[in-house]
Protein backbone atom coordinates (compact mmCIF):
# COMPACT_ATOMS: atom_id res chain seq x y z
CA UNK A 1 0.00 0.00 0.00
CA UNK A 2 1.22 3.48 -0.87
CA UNK A 3 0.65 5.88 1.99
CA UNK A 4 3.57 8.16 1.05
CA UNK A 5 3.99 11.09 3.37
CA UNK A 6 1.05 10.20 5.61
CA UNK A 7 2.40 6.76 6.46
CA UNK A 8 5.81 8.05 7.45
CA UNK A 9 4.33 10.03 10.26
CA UNK A 10 4.67 7.95 13.39
CA UNK A 11 8.03 6.37 12.59
CA UNK A 12 10.07 8.37 15.07
CA UNK A 13 7.76 7.69 17.94
CA UNK A 14 8.13 3.93 17.73
CA UNK A 15 11.81 3.98 18.56
CA UNK A 16 10.90 5.54 21.87
CA UNK A 17 8.98 2.42 22.75
CA UNK A 18 11.80 0.20 21.63
CA UNK A 19 14.11 2.21 23.88
CA UNK A 20 11.84 1.93 26.90
CA UNK A 21 10.21 5.36 26.98
CA UNK A 22 7.36 5.91 29.37
CA UNK A 23 8.93 5.53 32.80
CA UNK A 24 9.19 1.75 33.11
CA UNK A 25 11.83 0.04 35.21
CA UNK A 26 13.79 -2.98 34.13
CA UNK A 27 10.99 -5.35 35.10
CA UNK A 28 8.50 -3.60 32.86
CA UNK A 29 6.55 -2.28 35.85
CA UNK A 30 5.95 1.42 36.41
CA UNK A 31 6.80 2.93 39.80
CA UNK A 32 5.23 6.39 39.95
CA UNK A 33 5.79 6.83 43.72
CA UNK A 34 9.52 7.45 43.45
CA UNK A 35 11.17 8.60 40.18
CA UNK A 36 14.21 6.63 39.08
CA UNK A 37 17.29 8.85 38.86
CA UNK A 38 20.05 8.32 36.31
CA UNK A 39 23.80 8.34 36.94
CA UNK A 40 23.71 12.14 37.00
CA UNK A 41 21.15 12.07 39.79
CA UNK A 42 18.41 13.42 37.53
CA UNK A 43 14.97 12.27 36.46
CA UNK A 44 15.01 11.43 32.74
CA UNK A 45 12.35 12.81 30.39
CA UNK A 46 12.38 11.24 26.94
CA UNK A 47 11.47 13.28 23.90
CA UNK A 48 11.18 11.65 20.51
CA UNK A 49 11.38 13.06 16.97
CA UNK A 50 12.46 11.92 13.53
CA UNK A 51 15.32 14.36 13.61
CA UNK A 52 16.50 17.00 16.06
CA UNK A 53 17.88 20.15 14.47
CA UNK A 54 21.26 21.45 15.55
CA UNK A 55 19.45 24.30 17.28
CA UNK A 56 17.18 21.96 19.24
CA UNK A 57 20.08 19.70 20.17
CA UNK A 58 21.91 22.72 21.55
CA UNK A 59 18.88 23.88 23.53
CA UNK A 60 18.40 20.43 25.04
CA UNK A 61 22.05 20.47 26.09
CA UNK A 62 21.60 23.96 27.57
CA UNK A 63 18.56 22.82 29.53
CA UNK A 64 20.31 19.73 30.86
CA UNK A 65 23.27 21.85 32.00
CA UNK A 66 21.09 24.29 33.96
CA UNK A 67 18.53 21.85 35.36
CA UNK A 68 19.43 20.22 38.64
CA UNK A 69 16.43 17.89 38.66
CA UNK A 70 15.61 16.79 35.09
CA UNK A 71 17.51 15.55 32.07
CA UNK A 72 15.94 15.57 28.62
CA UNK A 73 16.88 12.49 26.60
CA UNK A 74 16.34 12.94 22.84
CA UNK A 75 15.63 9.79 20.85
CA UNK A 76 15.69 9.84 17.05
CA UNK A 77 14.09 7.34 14.75
CA UNK A 78 16.46 4.82 13.20
CA UNK A 79 14.42 1.70 12.69
CA UNK A 80 13.82 -0.44 9.63
CA UNK A 81 10.33 -1.72 10.37
CA UNK A 82 7.45 -0.64 8.14
CA UNK A 83 5.57 2.57 8.81
CA UNK A 84 2.28 0.70 9.18
CA UNK A 85 3.80 -1.60 11.80
CA UNK A 86 5.21 1.36 13.71
CA UNK A 87 1.89 3.17 13.63
CA UNK A 88 0.01 0.12 14.88
CA UNK A 89 2.50 -0.42 17.70
CA UNK A 90 2.33 3.21 18.71
CA UNK A 91 -1.44 3.09 18.93
CA UNK A 92 -1.18 0.00 21.11
CA UNK A 93 1.49 1.52 23.36
CA UNK A 94 -0.45 4.74 23.95
CA UNK A 95 -3.63 2.82 24.60
CA UNK A 96 -1.79 0.70 27.18
CA UNK A 97 -0.42 3.76 28.97
CA UNK A 98 3.12 3.51 27.61
CA UNK A 99 5.24 5.44 25.10
CA UNK A 100 7.51 8.52 25.23
CA UNK A 101 7.04 11.35 27.72
CA UNK A 102 7.01 14.08 25.07
CA UNK A 103 5.81 13.59 21.50
CA UNK A 104 6.72 15.99 18.69
CA UNK A 105 4.71 16.73 15.56
CA UNK A 106 7.69 17.30 13.29
CA UNK A 107 7.55 16.15 9.68
CA UNK A 108 8.24 12.45 10.20
CA UNK A 109 6.81 12.21 13.68
CA UNK A 110 3.08 12.80 13.37
CA UNK A 111 0.05 10.70 14.04
CA UNK A 112 -3.59 11.66 14.16
CA UNK A 113 -3.52 13.08 17.68
CA UNK A 114 -7.23 13.88 17.84
CA UNK A 115 -8.57 10.45 18.89
CA UNK A 116 -5.81 10.12 21.48
CA UNK A 117 -6.70 13.49 22.96
CA UNK A 118 -10.39 12.61 22.99
CA UNK A 119 -9.64 9.34 24.81
CA UNK A 120 -7.51 11.10 27.43
CA UNK A 121 -4.22 9.62 26.26
CA UNK A 122 -2.67 13.08 25.82
CA UNK A 123 -2.42 15.47 28.73
CA UNK A 124 -4.86 18.38 28.83
CA UNK A 125 -2.55 21.42 28.95
CA UNK A 126 -5.22 24.15 28.91
CA UNK A 127 -4.31 25.46 32.35
CA UNK A 128 -0.59 25.20 31.60
CA UNK A 129 -1.06 27.29 28.44
CA UNK A 130 -3.02 29.93 30.40
CA UNK A 131 -0.12 30.28 32.85
CA UNK A 132 2.42 31.06 30.13
CA UNK A 133 1.15 34.48 29.03
CA UNK A 134 -0.38 35.75 25.80
CA UNK A 135 0.17 33.54 22.78
CA UNK A 136 -0.12 34.77 19.21
CA UNK A 137 -3.76 34.78 18.16
CA UNK A 138 -5.01 31.32 17.14
CA UNK A 139 -1.63 29.60 17.72
CA UNK A 140 -2.47 27.86 21.00
CA UNK A 141 -5.98 27.08 19.72
CA UNK A 142 -4.48 25.03 16.89
CA UNK A 143 -4.34 22.12 19.34
CA UNK A 144 -7.79 22.66 20.80
CA UNK A 145 -10.52 20.04 20.92
CA UNK A 146 -13.84 20.64 22.61
CA UNK A 147 -12.60 23.82 24.25
CA UNK A 148 -9.54 22.13 25.78
CA UNK A 149 -5.93 22.34 24.55
CA UNK A 150 -3.75 19.22 24.19
CA UNK A 151 -0.50 20.49 22.72
CA UNK A 152 2.07 23.16 23.59
CA UNK A 153 3.26 25.23 20.60
CA UNK A 154 6.85 26.42 20.42
CA UNK A 155 7.17 27.90 16.88
CA UNK A 156 4.81 28.44 13.97
CA UNK A 157 4.68 29.42 10.30
CA UNK A 158 1.98 30.65 7.95
CA UNK A 159 1.16 29.15 4.55
CA UNK A 160 -0.61 30.69 1.58
CA UNK A 161 -0.75 30.50 -2.20
CA UNK A 162 0.95 33.35 -4.01
CA UNK A 163 0.92 34.41 -7.66
CA UNK A 164 1.79 37.39 -9.84
CA UNK A 165 -0.35 40.45 -10.42
CA UNK A 166 -0.61 39.39 -14.07
CA UNK A 167 -2.00 35.97 -13.18
CA UNK A 168 -4.20 37.01 -10.24
CA UNK A 169 -7.95 37.16 -10.69
CA UNK A 170 -10.70 37.94 -8.18
CA UNK A 171 -8.91 36.54 -5.12
CA UNK A 172 -11.69 37.76 -2.80
CA UNK A 173 -13.79 35.03 -4.41
CA UNK A 174 -11.09 32.37 -4.00
CA UNK A 175 -13.38 29.39 -3.47
CA UNK A 176 -12.76 25.83 -4.63
CA UNK A 177 -14.95 26.20 -7.70
CA UNK A 178 -13.45 29.55 -8.66
CA UNK A 179 -9.98 28.13 -8.16
CA UNK A 180 -10.73 25.26 -10.56
CA UNK A 181 -12.34 27.58 -13.10
CA UNK A 182 -9.26 29.84 -13.00
CA UNK A 183 -6.94 26.94 -13.81
CA UNK A 184 -9.10 25.89 -16.72
CA UNK A 185 -9.31 29.47 -18.00
CA UNK A 186 -5.55 30.00 -17.81
CA UNK A 187 -4.93 26.62 -19.43
CA UNK A 188 -1.73 26.14 -17.47
CA UNK A 189 -0.33 22.65 -17.60
CA UNK A 190 0.56 22.88 -13.93
CA UNK A 191 -1.61 24.53 -11.34
CA UNK A 192 -0.15 23.65 -7.92
CA UNK A 193 3.46 22.61 -7.48
CA UNK A 194 4.14 19.39 -5.57
CA UNK A 195 6.00 19.32 -2.24
CA UNK A 196 9.68 18.43 -2.48
CA UNK A 197 10.26 14.72 -2.95
CA UNK A 198 6.78 13.87 -4.18
CA UNK A 199 6.27 11.99 -7.42
CA UNK A 200 3.92 12.93 -10.22
CA UNK A 201 1.04 10.79 -8.97
CA UNK A 202 1.31 12.03 -5.39
CA UNK A 203 1.16 15.60 -6.70
CA UNK A 204 -2.40 14.88 -7.81
CA UNK A 205 -3.23 14.24 -4.18
CA UNK A 206 -1.59 17.55 -3.34
CA UNK A 207 -4.05 19.30 -5.66
CA UNK A 208 -6.92 17.64 -3.77
CA UNK A 209 -5.38 18.73 -0.49
CA UNK A 210 -5.05 22.34 -1.65
CA UNK A 211 -8.66 22.33 -2.83
CA UNK A 212 -9.78 21.37 0.67
CA UNK A 213 -10.21 17.58 0.59
CA UNK A 214 -7.15 17.00 2.73
CA UNK A 215 -6.26 17.66 6.32
CA UNK A 216 -6.67 21.43 6.39
CA UNK A 217 -9.89 21.32 8.37
CA UNK A 218 -12.22 21.90 5.40
CA UNK A 219 -13.80 18.47 5.14
CA UNK A 220 -15.98 19.04 2.08
CA UNK A 221 -17.38 15.54 1.90
CA UNK A 222 -17.69 14.51 5.54
CA UNK A 223 -20.19 15.47 8.21
CA UNK A 224 -18.28 14.12 11.18
CA UNK A 225 -20.84 15.12 13.80
CA UNK A 226 -23.59 13.31 11.89
CA UNK A 227 -21.21 10.54 10.85
CA UNK A 228 -22.02 10.78 7.14
CA UNK A 229 -19.66 10.44 4.15
CA UNK A 230 -20.49 11.77 0.68
CA UNK A 231 -17.35 11.07 -1.33
CA UNK A 232 -19.42 9.28 -3.96
CA UNK A 233 -20.86 12.60 -5.15
CA UNK A 234 -20.19 13.77 -8.73
CA UNK A 235 -18.47 16.84 -7.25
CA UNK A 236 -15.69 14.70 -5.80
CA UNK A 237 -15.37 12.74 -9.04
CA UNK A 238 -14.93 16.05 -10.87
CA UNK A 239 -12.26 17.12 -8.38
CA UNK A 240 -10.36 13.88 -8.90
CA UNK A 241 -10.40 14.40 -12.65
CA UNK A 242 -9.32 18.01 -12.23
CA UNK A 243 -6.46 16.98 -9.94
CA UNK A 244 -5.20 14.45 -12.49
CA UNK A 245 -5.34 17.02 -15.29
CA UNK A 246 -3.43 19.65 -13.31
CA UNK A 247 -1.00 17.53 -11.32
CA UNK A 248 2.71 18.31 -11.35
CA UNK A 249 4.09 16.56 -14.42
CA UNK A 250 7.68 17.43 -13.54
CA UNK A 251 8.12 17.73 -9.75
CA UNK A 252 11.89 18.23 -10.07
CA UNK A 253 11.65 21.46 -12.09
CA UNK A 254 12.10 24.61 -10.01
CA UNK A 255 9.17 26.93 -9.36
CA UNK A 256 10.92 30.08 -10.55
CA UNK A 257 11.49 28.70 -14.06
CA UNK A 258 7.91 27.52 -14.44
CA UNK A 259 6.45 30.71 -13.04
CA UNK A 260 8.57 32.79 -15.39
CA UNK A 261 7.42 30.78 -18.41
CA UNK A 262 3.75 30.98 -17.42
CA UNK A 263 3.50 27.21 -17.07
CA UNK A 264 2.69 27.46 -13.38
CA UNK A 265 -0.12 29.62 -12.06
CA UNK A 266 0.98 29.96 -8.43
CA UNK A 267 3.25 28.55 -5.78
CA UNK A 268 2.88 27.50 -2.16
CA UNK A 269 4.43 30.11 0.14
CA UNK A 270 5.59 29.05 3.59
CA UNK A 271 6.20 32.25 5.56
CA UNK A 272 8.66 31.33 8.30
CA UNK A 273 10.56 34.59 8.51
CA UNK A 274 9.77 38.25 7.86
CA UNK A 275 12.41 38.30 5.12
CA UNK A 276 10.35 35.74 3.15
CA UNK A 277 8.24 38.65 1.92
CA UNK A 278 11.35 40.03 0.20
CA UNK A 279 11.87 36.68 -1.53
CA UNK A 280 8.36 36.54 -2.96
CA UNK A 281 8.59 40.16 -3.98
CA UNK A 282 11.70 39.32 -6.02
CA UNK A 283 10.16 36.12 -7.38
CA UNK A 284 7.09 37.96 -8.68
CA UNK A 285 8.81 41.13 -9.92
CA UNK A 286 7.78 43.33 -6.98
CA UNK A 287 4.07 42.50 -7.33
CA UNK A 288 3.20 39.25 -5.49
CA UNK A 289 -0.44 38.53 -4.71
CA UNK A 290 -1.05 36.46 -1.57
CA UNK A 291 -4.27 34.60 -2.37
CA UNK A 292 -4.59 32.16 0.48
CA UNK A 293 -5.96 28.65 0.07
CA UNK A 294 -9.41 28.27 -1.49
CA UNK A 295 -12.27 27.83 0.97
CA UNK A 296 -16.03 28.43 1.04
CA UNK A 297 -15.26 31.81 2.66
CA UNK A 298 -12.63 32.80 0.08
CA UNK A 299 -8.86 32.73 0.43
CA UNK A 300 -7.59 31.68 3.87
CA UNK A 301 -4.09 31.23 5.30
CA UNK A 302 -2.88 27.95 6.75
CA UNK A 303 -1.31 27.96 10.19
CA UNK A 304 1.31 25.27 10.80
CA UNK A 305 2.26 25.00 14.46
CA UNK A 306 5.28 23.09 15.79
CA UNK A 307 3.95 21.37 18.88
CA UNK A 308 4.94 19.12 21.76
CA UNK A 309 2.43 16.79 23.41
CA UNK A 310 2.72 15.27 26.88
CA UNK A 311 1.83 11.62 27.21
CA UNK A 312 -0.95 11.46 29.81
CA UNK A 313 0.54 8.20 31.14
CA UNK A 314 4.01 9.65 31.63
CA UNK A 315 5.53 9.48 35.12
CA UNK A 316 7.56 12.59 34.27
CA UNK A 317 4.88 15.19 33.56
CA UNK A 318 6.44 17.84 35.77
CA UNK A 319 9.80 17.38 34.06
CA UNK A 320 8.10 17.66 30.67
CA UNK A 321 6.38 20.89 31.75
CA UNK A 322 9.64 22.28 33.09
CA UNK A 323 11.30 21.75 29.70
CA UNK A 324 8.33 23.35 27.93
CA UNK A 325 8.59 26.44 30.16
CA UNK A 326 12.24 26.60 29.14
CA UNK A 327 11.33 26.47 25.43
CA UNK A 328 8.73 29.21 25.89
CA UNK A 329 11.08 31.66 27.61
CA UNK A 330 11.96 34.73 25.54
CA UNK A 331 15.65 33.92 25.43
CA UNK A 332 15.12 30.39 24.14
CA UNK A 333 12.37 31.46 21.74
CA UNK A 334 14.82 33.86 20.15
CA UNK A 335 17.31 31.03 19.64
CA UNK A 336 14.63 28.76 18.18
CA UNK A 337 13.58 31.22 15.50
CA UNK A 338 17.00 32.71 14.69
CA UNK A 339 18.05 32.58 11.05
CA UNK A 340 16.12 31.75 7.90
CA UNK A 341 13.44 29.10 8.22
CA UNK A 342 13.34 29.09 12.00
CA UNK A 343 9.69 30.05 12.20
CA UNK A 344 8.05 32.63 14.40
CA UNK A 345 7.89 32.80 18.22
CA UNK A 346 4.56 31.85 19.76
CA UNK A 347 4.24 34.76 22.21
CA UNK A 348 2.53 37.90 20.89
CA UNK A 349 4.76 40.45 22.62
CA UNK A 350 7.95 38.76 21.47
CA UNK A 351 6.65 38.43 17.90
CA UNK A 352 5.95 42.16 17.77
CA UNK A 353 9.41 42.91 19.19
CA UNK A 354 11.11 40.70 16.61
CA UNK A 355 9.15 42.35 13.83
CA UNK A 356 10.41 45.78 14.90
CA UNK A 357 13.95 44.47 15.29
CA UNK A 358 13.86 42.86 11.86
CA UNK A 359 13.01 46.21 10.30
CA UNK A 360 15.95 47.88 12.05
CA UNK A 361 18.31 45.03 11.17
CA UNK A 362 17.51 45.32 7.46
CA UNK A 363 18.89 48.87 7.44
CA UNK A 364 22.23 47.69 8.86
CA UNK A 365 22.53 44.36 7.05
CA UNK A 366 23.57 44.12 3.41
CA UNK A 367 23.56 40.31 3.42
CA UNK A 368 21.87 38.66 0.47
CA UNK A 369 20.29 35.20 0.34
CA UNK A 370 19.64 32.56 -2.29
CA UNK A 371 16.49 30.44 -2.39
CA UNK A 372 15.35 28.25 -5.26
CA UNK A 373 17.70 30.00 -7.67
CA UNK A 374 16.47 33.46 -6.62
CA UNK A 375 19.02 35.82 -5.07
CA UNK A 376 17.40 38.47 -2.91
CA UNK A 377 18.22 40.91 -0.14
CA UNK A 378 15.79 41.35 2.77
CA UNK A 379 14.13 44.72 2.46
CA UNK A 380 11.94 46.77 4.75
CA UNK A 381 8.43 45.36 4.84
CA UNK A 382 5.90 47.60 3.16
CA UNK A 383 2.72 48.65 4.95
CA UNK A 384 0.81 46.26 2.70
CA UNK A 385 3.09 43.33 3.59
CA UNK A 386 2.71 44.16 7.26
CA UNK A 387 -1.09 44.20 6.86
CA UNK A 388 -1.02 40.89 4.98
CA UNK A 389 1.06 39.18 7.66
CA UNK A 390 -1.13 40.17 10.60
CA UNK A 391 -4.29 39.43 8.58
CA UNK A 392 -3.00 35.90 7.96
CA UNK A 393 -3.19 35.26 11.70
CA UNK A 394 -6.79 36.43 12.06
CA UNK A 395 -8.79 33.52 10.61
CA UNK A 396 -6.46 30.71 9.52
CA UNK A 397 -7.17 27.08 8.95
CA UNK A 398 -5.02 24.66 10.92
CA UNK A 399 -2.48 22.21 9.58
CA UNK A 400 -1.78 20.32 12.75
CA UNK A 401 -3.79 17.09 13.04
CA UNK A 402 -3.16 14.34 10.58
CA UNK A 403 -6.49 13.06 9.50
CA UNK A 404 -7.42 9.37 9.30
CA UNK A 405 -9.97 10.20 6.62
CA UNK A 406 -7.29 11.83 4.47
CA UNK A 407 -5.29 8.64 4.99
CA UNK A 408 -8.09 6.70 3.31
CA UNK A 409 -8.31 9.19 0.45
CA UNK A 410 -4.53 9.03 0.00
CA UNK A 411 -4.43 5.24 -0.28
CA UNK A 412 -7.52 4.69 -2.38
CA UNK A 413 -7.15 7.61 -4.81
CA UNK A 414 -3.64 6.72 -5.96
CA UNK A 415 -4.81 3.93 -8.32
CA UNK A 416 -6.76 6.59 -10.24
CA UNK A 417 -3.67 8.76 -10.69
CA UNK A 418 -1.72 5.69 -11.79
CA UNK A 419 -4.40 4.90 -14.39
CA UNK A 420 -5.48 1.66 -12.72
CA UNK A 421 -9.05 2.69 -11.80
CA UNK A 422 -11.60 5.29 -12.89
CA UNK A 423 -12.44 8.32 -10.80
CA UNK A 424 -15.91 6.92 -10.13
CA UNK A 425 -14.52 3.61 -8.92
CA UNK A 426 -12.11 5.12 -6.42
CA UNK A 427 -14.75 7.61 -5.26
CA UNK A 428 -17.09 4.72 -4.37
CA UNK A 429 -14.33 2.84 -2.54
CA UNK A 430 -13.32 5.96 -0.60
CA UNK A 431 -16.92 6.68 0.35
CA UNK A 432 -17.47 3.13 1.56
CA UNK A 433 -14.29 3.04 3.68
CA UNK A 434 -14.81 6.51 5.14
CA UNK A 435 -18.39 5.62 6.08
CA UNK A 436 -17.14 2.46 7.79
CA UNK A 437 -14.58 4.54 9.68
CA UNK A 438 -17.28 6.99 10.79
CA UNK A 439 -19.59 4.17 11.85
CA UNK A 440 -16.85 2.61 13.97
CA UNK A 441 -16.38 5.94 15.75
CA UNK A 442 -20.03 6.26 16.79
Amino acid sequence: MRYGRIKILSAALMLCMLCGCGGQDGSGQTDSSQPVLNENGKEEVRICASLFSTTMQGLIADYNNQSERYEIVPVEFNDGSSWDDQRTRLQLELTNGEGPDLLTNTVLCQIDMRPYAEKGLLLDVTDFIAEQGDFVKNVAEANQIGGRIYGVPYTFSVGTLVTSAQMATDIRNWTKDYCMATAEEKEVSLFIDAPYGWGKEESGLNVLNVLGVGMDGIQLFVEEEQGVSSFEQPEFVRMLEFAKKYLDTDPDMSDDKRLASGEQFCTVAAIRNFSDFSYYSKLFNESPVYMGYPSPQGGVSRLEVDTLYINAASDHKEGAKDFLRFLLSDQVQRKLVAGLGGGFPVKQELLESLWKESQIKVLDDATGYEKGGIVYKPDLMTQEEERIFWTMLEHPIYYQWNNDIWDIVWEEALPFFYGEKTAGEVANVIDSKVQLYLDEGK
